[in-house]
């Protein structure tokens, strides 16, 4: 086909990627307008010497001119315009030059785009979004550079200044690493390892100092796992300080994350949480981690289930604590993903005294406790400034023997939330009835908070628990009393066929 024949646009078009090195080489802008200066600019950001051929100019170029980092032939397009030319871009304008121009670039094996036009184009110029050396392009072969321009701004959002950072630091090292782990796939297994590490949450936190110490901690454990090298004595090399003692020798333990997940909903996660899950050596998850959480951590990380069975609680929380330890001794990343918040009946607090007791580092991070999320989620405010101005949150199961918890001062709160209560629900509903609160209290259950498939029946304290058995509602589900459940309606909260019928919201019931 000689170049001169318009070409079929093909029904799927697949571009090969590549990043040019256009420092020094000649490119050539034919055509004005704002688009012929945005190319400008992208191609002097790259270091290309540019020539722009157009009758007119814009303000910008012609300071460009004037200070000589540009060329400039004030006139109409002519062939040989693109002699020694490295690639050419044609702003939108007169078809006829857009079609000479392609004539001439694919006589010479010029690379060329036609901006907005998809047959006279080589190449297309992507949206291109940078952080120091690190440049991320999106195309969309040319057919809505909208959206690949959208897609830039949103990876703009998420891609943030600690990459570039990180970036810097891998930089560093890079010969460092080449030296001490000469095997090919070692080295490759290495650089996985470093970048899938916490080294960019910490340098996400402003840490550098612990980014930096991490990384070499990692270059350490690869010199000693795949070559036998010794350890660089504490304060020399990459600063890796042997263990403490008890510990015995080696480099500094690994480092234990204890993430809260949410109440169920993945996109409830806070986004400090879903950066340290991806960087998760080892994930060690319970049963109300939501599935769809776990493929956000490596392909290669380890994913251990502790799902903690009935009647199980304090042998199997051992064997966890147990678990915690021997991972992070062996100088790995271990995400503790809690379904929640760590510290909200998660036992959180119980993990970090076993890691703290054995040495090993840790950090908590928080998460959305159900306490407030699952009735909000329900249409269910758990304060209100005319119907509760304070709230209790209560395990729906305590440790074995008499309650520890004061039910009459319970009773009297304005707003109770019950976790984990759907098993117990006849129990606290009698013990709260029997401590002074009415049987018409209104309450609610909600099974399945903030997942697609929850439910919520509302009553109040005398029949709520028939209302919940005729439902067939499973756990996990929360328990709210008092007369917030009637914001509910106000709300718009979505009523299942089981529930109990109430009088309308009034703004001044129960206050």
């Amino acid at each position: 086909m000689s170049a001169t024949t318009l070409r079929e646009e093909p029904v799927v078009r697949r571009h090969y990627p590549v990043f040019l090195d256009l420092r020094s080489r000649r490119c050539v802008v034919i055509g004005g307008g704002s688009i012929s200066e945005q190319k400008t600019a992208g191609l002097l950001e790259a270091g290309a010497t540019v020539i722009v051929v157009s009758e007119t100019l814009t303000n910008w170029q012609e300071e460009l001119v004037t200070a000589g980092r540009i060329e400039a032939r004030r006139r109409r397009y002519q062939s040989g315009d693109l002699a020694g030319a490295f690639l050419a871009i044609v702003a939108p304008g007169d078809p006829e030059v857009t079609r000479d121009v392609w004539i001439e670039a694919e006589e010479r094996g010029i690379p060329l785009n036609s901006v907005d036009d998809i047959l006279h184009s080589s190449f297309f110029a992507p949206a291109i979004h940078r952080q120091g050396e690190l440049t991320v392009a999106i195309s969309t072969a040319g057919r809505a550079p909208a959206l690949a321009v959208r897609l830039r701004d949103r990876i703009a959002a998420v891609i943030g200044p600690e990459y570039a950072e990180l970036l810097g630091m891998l930089a560093e090292v890079r010969e460092q690493i080449a030296t001490r782990v000469p095997d090919f796939e070692a080295r490759r297994r290495l650089w996985y390892r470093i970048v899938d590490s916490d080294a960019l949450a910490l340098a996400r936190d402003g840490d550098l100092a612990g980014a930096r110490r991490r990384i070499g901690q990692l270059i350490e454990h690869a010199s000693l796992t795949e070559l036998g090298l010794p350890l660089a004595p504490e304060g020399e090399g990459t600063g890796v300080r042997v263990a403490s003692e008890g510990q015995g020798s080696g480099v500094r333990p690994g480092l234990v994350y204890l993430v809260g997940a949410g109440p169920g909903d993945p996109g409830l996660i806070t986004a400090k949480g879903l950066g340290i899950l991806r960087s998760a050596e080892v994930l060690v998850y319970d049963r109300l981690v939501h599935p769809a959480l776990l493929d956000e951590a490596p392909a290669a990380a380890d994913r251990v289930f502790v799902g903690k069975l009935p009647g199980h609680g304090p042998r199997q929380q051992d064997a966890i604590n147990r678990l915690l330890i021997a991972e992070a001794r062996c100088h790995r990343v271990v995400v503790r993903l809690k379904g929640g918040d760590p510290f909200v009946f998660g036992r959180g607090a119980e993990e970090c005294e076993a890691l703290y007791q054995a040495g090993v580092p840790f950090e908590v991070i928080p998460g959305v406790t159900a306490a407030v999320s699952v009735p909000a989620a329900a249409g269910i405010p758990v304060t209100h400034r005319r119907l509760a101005s304070a709230f209790a949150v209560v395990a729906g199961h305590e440790r074995e023997g008499d309650s520890e918890l004061d039910w009459e001062a319970l009773a009297r709160m304005p707003a109770l939330v019950v976790l984990m209560g759907l098993r117990s629900l006849s129990r606290v509903t009698s013990r709260l009835m029997a401590a002074g609160a009415g049987g018409e209290t209104p309450a609610a259950v909600i099974a399945s908070g903030t997942l697609e498939h929850q439910r919520t029946v509302a009553g109040t304290l005398a029949t709520i628990v028939a209302l919940t058995e005729r439902s067939g509602l499973e756990p996990p589900a929360t328990l709210v009393v008092g007369e917030v459940v009637r914001v509910r309606e106000l709300l718009g909260g979505v009523h299942e066929p089981a529930e109990l019928e109430r009088e309308p919201f009034t703004a001044g019931a129960g206050a």
